[in-house]
């Protein structure tokens, strides 16, 4: 084989591993921006959850200041509602007994299974709720009473 064959073989092959190291440098390129934004998304996504939550936080905090909801229903709201929030340290504390009320009353059936039970059970159940409430209701009436006033970010 003469030596320019080789010659123009060898250039041939090294324009095709570099054609081939640019085509994957592209690739890569295209990879990184994709997931640049992906996690730009999920980052925006997890603000938006985090501020309806907040949102969300200070209706039923105000409601129960108002009265208009009982103890146990904030609790188990705000209780659920803080898991979806980037809680600061202060949060954090004031979620603390909304937490402790829904434990302490998770056994008390709702919605369709309190529709099931008979009257004096949940008579029984009532009275079992507003006592376990009376524990909480200073702590959770200071607590709701700081998160209506906590300033949410836009």
């Amino acid at each position: 084989m003469p030596l320019t064959s080789i010659f123009t073989a060898a250039i041939l092959i090294v324009l095709a591993l570099l054609t081939y190291a640019i085509y994957l440098a592209v690739q890569l390129r295209r990879q990184k921006q994709q997931q640049a934004t992906g996690v730009e998304t999920l980052n925006r996504e997890r603000i938006e959850r985090d501020q309806d939550a907040r949102q969300s936080i200070q209706i039923i905090a105000r409601a129960l200041v108002q009265k208009d909801l009982t103890e146990t229903e904030a609790a188990m709201r705000i209780g659920f509602l803080s898991q979806k929030v980037i809680a600061t340290d202060e949060e954090t504390a004031l979620f603390s007994v909304f937490v402790q009320l829904a434990e302490a009353t998770s056994h008390i059936p709702i919605l369709d299974d309190w529709a099931m039970l008979e009257r004096s059970e949940k008579r029984r159940l009532t009275i079992e709720r507003e006592s376990i409430e009376k524990n909480y209701a200073e702590f959770m009436q200071s607590s709701a009473k700081k998160l209506v006033d906590i300033r949410l970010s836009d």
